[in-house]
């Protein structure tokens, strides 16, 4: 990973110091005639931070309470964002505060000293404020230390979308959603209306975090103790070609033979999906906690719809998906000159206050438990219900990231040759007819995933860090019970 780091462009540096401008230490600091404004620079992977969102308009009331702090805020997305920073980092230019994507772990930010803690910077009454769960080792905290507070509910995941007025359109009662796969299809066929354009169900499944919403989320009511990575905590390796996932894409694939899954699907891209949905062209969809906020506030606020759990295999088997309480947000750079401003703003975008209207008004739910579980925050219904969805259906996973070597070996194993066709490229070719063996492709990605695995452990031990594969392994874990352990 660090040779690819290292190759960024000349043009990316140019970009770069277009998009970020002003970086220079000395022009951080004006005078205001009484007191110094002191220039702290923020830059954000999260769309909440999009000119005119929710997020910007909360650093200008920011800026009134803290007239001596001016915010210079950069918003850039996905692969932007990691090219514009590193190119950052690589000139000693980091912005004083920094929400990265989730391409950088903590012990990345760590190794490269990008980052420092909260410790001694952030008030204790701030740390205070959360649950002591929401802090883990390996996750946000290091050594013992604090990195970052979440940003949202890290005990989340994915749901079922459903237009109420589609249903009751084709005589199916609103108020009752599919709730098993055999429901979801019969439900699919009821509704799809190929003249003017209506289907069952639509996908992203141009890209591989819709394969994930097709046929992970599926199979996790067959194998609780998968994540929707293809990583089972349980047996502490991947699993690309377990029973459940092979079942649970044999389903999709009777889906698309019986005709009820928009045929775009293939095409679409995350947000395609999403606006299809929206314009009611399909009466299911699945999708996570941020789609909420982006039918709010992004496609035109669609009406009559609502949320449920994933479908079943079958009748009696409970929706399960894996979660964990702690999460990231942002960040103070290591060599930032103000790192008692850049305090000041961590403590305001983890403060209560924050996280209540983050509810309220940008529709996404809170890191902090008693803001979730009171209804009254919630000013909007599908929000409400998918809170409600989150707890009776999300499982606290075991945090093997803060067991001895295993954030060393995650690290290896990106450097590591990939599966070449990966995972969901193989369904996705499947489900459009040019890969006729996907089992048999399946196995053979599966064998190559944890070969890296294996092979990461064995470098981390011969660069002299212990760590065994049971470091991977939980076998008491059983996706019944929150595991705190």
């Amino acid at each position: 990973m660090q040779k690819k780091w290292r190759s960024l462009t000349m043009l990316a540096m140019i970009v770069t110091m277009l998009l970020l401008t002003a970086c220079n230490g000395d022009s951080s600091k004006q005078s205001s005639g009484k007191e110094d404004v002191v220039t702290i620079k923020l830059f954000s992977s999260h769309g909440q931070f999009n000119r005119g969102k929710f997020g910007e308009q909360q650093l200008k009331e920011f800026e009134k309470a803290n007239p001596n702090i001016k915010i210079e805020l950069t918003s850039a997305h996905g692969n932007q964002w990691n090219d514009t920073f590193l190119a950052l980092a690589s000139s000693g230019d980091l912005p004083d505060v920094f929400m990265p994507t989730n391409t950088f772990t903590l012990a990345d930010l760590i190794h490269n000293k990008w980052v420092q803690p909260y410790n001694g910077l952030v008030s204790e009454q701030s740390i205070s404020q959360f649950d002591k769960n929401v802090f883990a080792e390996g996750i946000n905290v290091s050594k013992g230390k604090i990195y970052s507070f979440p940003r949202v509910d890290q005990m989340s995941g994915n749901v079922q979308l459903y237009h109420k007025d589609i249903m009751e359109k084709n005589g199916l009662d609103p108020k009752q959603p599919p709730q098993t796969w055999n429901q979801l299809l019969d439900m699919s066929k009821k509704v799809t209306d190929k003249k003017n354009g209506v289907y069952g169900l639509v996908l992203p499944l141009k890209e591989d975090y819709g394969w994930k919403l097709a046929v992970m989320s599926l199979a996790q009511s067959l194998q609780p103790t998968l994540d929707i990575s293809g990583f089972d905590y349980q047996k502490g390796q991947y699993d690309f070609n377990s029973p459940a996932i092979i079942q649970a894409f044999e389903f999709v694939l009777k889906l698309r033979d019986e005709g009820v899954i928009h045929p775009n699907s293939p095409t679409l891209s995350l947000l395609d999906a999403q606006g299809l949905f929206a314009n009611k062209k399909a009466a299911f969809n699945f999708n996570g906690q941020h789609i909420v906020r982006v039918n709010e506030k992004e496609l035109g606020a669609p009406k009559n719809y609502n949320v449920s759990s994933i479908p079943v295999a079958k009748e009696g088997q409970k929706s399960r998906q894996l979660g964990i309480h702690a999460g990231v947000n942002a960040f103070i750079s290591s060599n930032t000159k103000h790192p008692k401003e850049a305090a000041k703003l961590i403590e305001f975008l983890g403060s209560k206050d924050y996280y209540k209207k983050q509810i309220k008004d940008d529709l996404l739910l809170s890191p902090m438990t008693d803001l979730s579980q009171d209804s009254s925050n919630f000013t909007n219904e599908q929000l409400k219900q998918m809170a409600e969805v989150f707890s009776n259906t999300v499982i606290a996973r075991p945090i093997i990231e803060g067991r001895s070597g295993v954030t060393e070996v995650k690290k290896i194993e990106t450097t590591l040759p990939k599966a070449q066709p990966d995972w969901w490229e193989i369904l996705q070719g499947a489900y459009i007819g040019e890969v006729k063996d996907w089992k048999g492709a399946l196995t053979k990605v599966n064998n190559t995933y944890n070969k890296n695995l294996k092979d990461a452990i064995k470098i981390a031990n011969e660069k002299g860090t212990k760590v065994t594969p049971e470091d991977f392994q939980t076998a008491d874990f059983d996706a019944k019970t929150n595991y705190t352990k």
